[in-house]
């Protein structure tokens, strides 16, 4: 899918707090919203007081285009993220978007399984943890909506560390793993034990880098296609200022605002 990008100034809706660290924005346009894809993100405008004269990239949460509602989950990190977290109910946002690659749809669905048998055992895995969690979001609900069987790995530090458990466990079944066992399995996501239970056809994952590698070893384990959501720094969002480059596979650099931020893993030089 390759929609026209836009420039949209929405309406906050509502702030929804997620802790100390996160909160839960619901904007809305009244001119609509373009088509979006899981994975995907947006550029919102700050004062030139706070940022400059840069905009800041947050990935999209979930979306509902017949409505023109879009829904961000903004972690507070440095004076940008905060003056959008602070945004309160009938102010308004100007973003750019959809911008970049979202992932891949899986070519399976409840439909394909009852033609052809051999889909009969495919099965996604979502993986993630803090912000990498917002796209997983709309994946997952896009995915149940196009009957894709999938199961949900959140992994956070610990019990006050962790956001939208809750929310991603009314989609499909979800695991969780926390560092110091506050809640749910301890240890790391790969340490899980849906690792040894199911062969996964599909794996995505969005969330610390070192987290994302380790997942790519255990889905190429599994024979798994795993695809990773970066989550590098960006600037332009456009692919004009190469801050936010990587390597690929093959040794050369890739721009992750316009070539991703979804990658198969294995076109990575991880």
């Amino acid at each position: 899918m390759n929609a026209k990008k836009q420039i949209v100034d929405f309406v906050v809706g509502r702030n929804i707090p997620l802790g100390e660290n996160f909160v839960q924005l619901h904007l809305y346009s009244p001119d609509g919203l373009p088509e979006t894809k899981p994975g995907q993100f947006v550029q919102i405008q700050i004062p030139s007081s706070i940022h400059g004269w840069l905009r800041i990239p947050i990935s999209i949460h979930d979306a509902d285009t017949g409505k023109g509602e879009l829904k961000l989950l903004v972690q507070k990190v440095g004076e940008g993220s905060r003056w959008i977290a602070s945004c309160k109910e009938g102010e308004k946002l100007n973003l750019i978007l959809p911008l970049g690659k979202g992932f891949s749809w899986p070519e399976i669905s409840l439909r394909h399984e009852m033609e052809d048998p051999r889909h009969a055992n495919d099965r996604a895995l979502l993986v993630g943890g803090g912000c990498g969690l917002a796209p997983l979001y709309y994946l997952a609900r896009c995915l149940k909506a196009d009957g894709m069987p999938f199961d949900i790995l959140v992994g956070a530090r610990s019990k006050d560390r962790l956001v939208l458990a809750n929310e991603l466990a009314q989609l499909g079944p979800t695991g969780i793993c926390t560092e110091d066992g506050s809640v749910g399995i301890k240890g790391l996501v790969t340490d899980h034990p849906l690792w040894k239970g199911v062969a996964y056809s599909h794996v995505y994952t969005c969330g610390p880098t070192p987290m994302m590698k380790a997942v790519a070893v255990e889905a190429k384990k599994l024979g798994a296609r795993c695809e990773v959501s970066l989550e590098n720094t960006m600037a332009c969002g456009l692919g004009a200022c190469l801050c936010c480059v990587t390597p690929s596979a093959q040794g050369h650099n890739v721009c992750v605002c316009t070539e991703g931020p979804v990658f198969d893993a294995e076109e990575l030089g991880w």
